[in-house]
C-alpha cells in the first residue's frame, strides 16, 4: 500500500511538472479590411524550454466570403536554444476558388535542407536558397520579433526580406516592423507586397491583441475577439 501510494505522489508531482513547463496559447481574432470583415483566425502557440510550435488558421467570413472564398493553414516547428527560435519545418497550404498552393520548408542547422512546392514553379531560381544562413520561416521571424529580437532574416519560399523591428516612441506599447532587403525568388521584379506589419506589445502578452498589415497598398487589421 505504501509503494502504491508513494508510486501515486510520484505520478501525480510529474503530471503537475509537465503541466508547468509545457505552455499553449490559443487566440482567436477578425480580420477586416476598409470597415469590412473579411475573414477569422487562429493563432495557436506551443512551447517549452526547448522547442515550439506555431500554427494559424484562417478562412473567409463576412459579406464578402460568399464572392471571395479562402482559407488557409500555415504551420512552424523547431527548437529554442539560448532563448533563441531555431526552425525546423514550416509549411503553408493557401486555397481558393481557383488555387490552391503549397509550400514546405526543413531546415537543418540553420540552413535550408529542402523545399517542395505544388504546384511547381517554372521558372528557374535567382536566389540559391541553399546557401542562405541563419533564416527563418514566416512565423518563426515573428515570434522571435514578439519576444524581444530586433530584427530576422526571413525566407517563405518565394521571397527573401528581413524583418526589423522599432517600438513606436508614441505608442511604447507599439512595435512596427518594416521590411528590407526584399527579393523575389523566381520573378525577376523587385516589388515589394508586403510593406510593414505592426502590433501590440503589452507586457505579460505572448500573443499580440491585434496586428495591422500594410499589404499591396491595403491594410489588413486582425483584431482580437
Amino acid at each position: 500500500m505504501k509503494l502504491f501510494f508513494n508510486s501515486t505522489i510520484f505520478l501525480f508531482l510529474l503530471c503537475l511538472s509537465q503541466v508547468g513547463i509545457s505552455e499553449e496559447y490559443i487566440k482567436n481574432y477578425s480580420v477586416s479590411t476598409k470597415g469590412i470583415k473579411i475573414g477569422e483566425v487562429v493563432w495557436q502557440l506551443n512551447k517549452d524550454e526547448n522547442k515550439y510550435k506555431v500554427k494559424i488558421s484562417l478562412k473567409s467570413k463576412g459579406l464578402l466570403s460568399s464572392v471571395y472564398k479562402f482559407n488557409g493553414e500555415y504551420l512552424s516547428f523547431g527548437k529554442i536554444k539560448n532563448s533563441l527560435f531555431i526552425p525546423e519545418h514550416y509549411s503553408h497550404k493557401w486555397v481558393t476558388k481557383n488555387k490552391v498552393k503549397d509550400m514546405i520548408i526543413q531546415f537543418s542547422q540553420n540552413k535550408i535542407d529542402s523545399t517542395t512546392q505544388r504546384p511547381p514553379e517554372q521558372e528557374p531560381p535567382r536566389v540559391n536558397l541553399f546557401n542562405l544562413e541563419n533564416y527563418s520561416d514566416p512565423l518563426t521571424s515573428f515570434i522571435s520579433i514578439f519576444y524581444n529580437r530586433d530584427s530576422s532574416n526571413t525566407v517563405d519560399g518565394r521571397r527573401i526580406y528581413k524583418m526589423v523591428a522599432k517600438q513606436s516612441l508614441e505608442k511604447p506599447k507599439t512595435i512596427t516592423i518594416t521590411i528590407t532587403n526584399y527579393k523575389n525568388i523566381y520573378a525577376d521584379h523587385k516589388r515589394n507586397d508586403l510593406e510593414k506589419i505592426i502590433f501590440s506589445k503589452q507586457d505579460g502578452l505572448v500573443l499580440p491583441d491585434w496586428i495591422l498589415i500594410y499589404f499591396k497598398g491595403s491594410v489588413f487589421k486582425v483584431y482580437e475577439n
